[in-house]
């Protein structure tokens, strides 16, 4: 899986762009939509048209829709049904509380010319291979003030730790939504939410995956409320409560940052919150939680993955990467006083102290798990930097100019 990964071959998706085979060494390509939400989706679905087609022609390639799917179903009789169980589930709730990105889906759907059963699957997906049992997300995220930036402003650095199966499908996407502000993310080619991103206020949200308890009240993908509060919100505080306000599927911790300095990490199970501020000028998330406010919800730290996960896990305690990557990083920046896009990135490239990456550093080498992407963001210059790659050997695309303070626009609330 890893030596298809790391070249291109047929996967060469059009979501990068150069001469080399290494998709972390190719230059990062920009998709820019405008209009309504149903035409950003439309505009979307039509741009990646192969690659939404080829994720879903390739469903038997990723193991959490193995490690789901009922051993005596034929393979693609579980995705029509998993996919019509999941629009079943998903589109009601989509529908009442972030009616955009139903639209936005309608789109993605009829651009990519695919069944929108299909787009609520991927949806579905994020929302259940948040369970432990199916677990597919782990990343690393770091914050740091502006009085420790050696740019003046915050900045924010995240590695997105996924399968190597996935990184072809990723895309940096630009959208211009009519009277909302512009964004501009990381996503996945049929997503309509984000993973990451920052908007033309300097908002920047950054989301890892949790491993909440509770059980959830509506099936709203966390991805999802990150591209709306991106839409909506201006600063910190106004995309906390937003965030916070709405229910969601799944755990996350979303690391937030804005143009005026503010910055936070939320914390979020499906039905509580609780906010971690900075003492010490910088803030890190891994994958448990830290607040007081949420330790209570979290999965117990003697946890194991069991048999019903794909094999690489099993048997591995499930908070020991979390618990040992913020260790990490934490010594790194500890006594710090001063730090760089450079230097945050090296932080981002650690291998240990061994020099040898695995699955337990903060860039991520392990036999299922591997730092498939990592970005920095820059709320006051309105900058993304992104690699499609483990950002020890990745090169970064640098977009920035893209986005401006939107005058005439106000968040509004869906």
């Amino acid at each position: 899986m890893e030596a298809e990964g790391r070249g291109l071959g047929e996967k060469d998706l059009g979501t990068t762009v150069g001469g080399d085979t290494y998709l972390g060494r190719r230059q990062v390509k920009l998709f820019e939509f405008g209009g309504d939400h149903y035409e950003l989706g439309f505009q979307q679905g039509l741009q990646l048209r192969e690659a939404i087609n080829h994720l879903f022609h390739h469903l038997r390639e990723f193991d959490w829709v193995w490690a789901r799917k009922p051993p005596l179903v034929p393979f693609r009789l579980y995705v029509s049904l998993a996919s019509r169980w999941a629009e079943g589930q998903v589109k009601e709730d989509l529908a009442r509380l972030a009616p955009d990105q139903l639209r936005r889906l309608e789109g993605i759907a009829k651009g990519a010319d695919v069944p929108e059963s299909h787009l609520f699957f991927a949806l579905a997906g994020e929302m259940h291979v948040n369970q432990v049992s199916y677990r597919l997300g782990a990343c690393t995220a770091i914050v740091v003030s502006e009085e420790m930036s050696n740019r003046g402003e915050p900045i924010l650095v995240k590695n997105l730790d996924f399968p190597l199966y996935l990184r072809p499908y990723y895309v940096t996407r630009l959208c211009r939504p009519k009277e909302l502000y512009s964004s501009l993310v990381l996503t996945l080619a049929p997503w309509v939410g984000c993973f990451d991103g920052l908007n033309s206020e300097g908002l920047c949200i950054s989301y890892n995956q949790a491993y909440a308890t509770d059980m959830p009240k509506a099936n709203l993908p966390v991805s999802v409320l990150v591209q709306e509060a991106l839409e909506r919100c201006s600063t910190v505080r106004d995309a906390v409560d937003f965030i916070s306000g709405k229910p969601r599927g799944s755990g996350a911790q979303l690391v937030l940052a804005d143009a005026s300095g503010d910055m936070v990490v939320l914390e979020l199970s499906p039905n509580f919150s609780g906010v971690r501020e900075t003492e010490d000028g910088w803030l890190v998330a891994t994958n448990h939680y830290q607040s007081r406010e949420m330790t209570s919800y979290d999965l117990p730290h003697t946890a194991y993955y069991d048999a019903r996960n794909v094999e690489a896990l099993r048997g591995l305690r499930v908070h020991e990467s979390s618990e040992l990557r913020l260790k990490r990083a934490e010594q790194l920046l500890s006594g710090v006083e001063t730090v760089g896009i450079k230097e945050l990135v090296e932080i981002m490239s650690d291998h240990g102290e061994s020099g040898r990456g695995d699955d337990n550093t903060i860039c991520r080498h392990g036999p299922f798990y591997h730092t498939t992407c990592s970005l920095v963001m820059l709320p006051r210059s309105r900058r993304l930097l992104v690699a499609y790659g483990h950002p020890c050997e990745s090169v970064f695309t640098d977009f920035r100019g893209l986005l401006e303070p939107e005058e005439g626009v106000e968040g509004r609330e869906s």
